[in-house]
């Protein structure tokens, strides 16, 4: 959740204020891990119902 935005979580302001990360880098993972996080979760949450016998 925290590297959704540099405000996401209570230290994200504190990470991001240290000059570790630019705005467009810590976007762009961001957005790389959240394009992981959906993967993993319709994988995951496919297989799963698979097992159930729902999907």
């Amino acid at each position: 959740m925290m590297t959704l935005t540099h405000y996401a979580t209570g230290t994200s302001p504190v990470i991001f204020g240290s000059g570790y990360l630019t705005l467009g880098e810590w976007w762009k993972a961001g957005g790389i891990m959240s394009i992981v996080n959906l993967l993993i979760w319709v994988v995951v949450r496919g297989l799963w119902w698979k097992l159930l016998g729902h999907y």
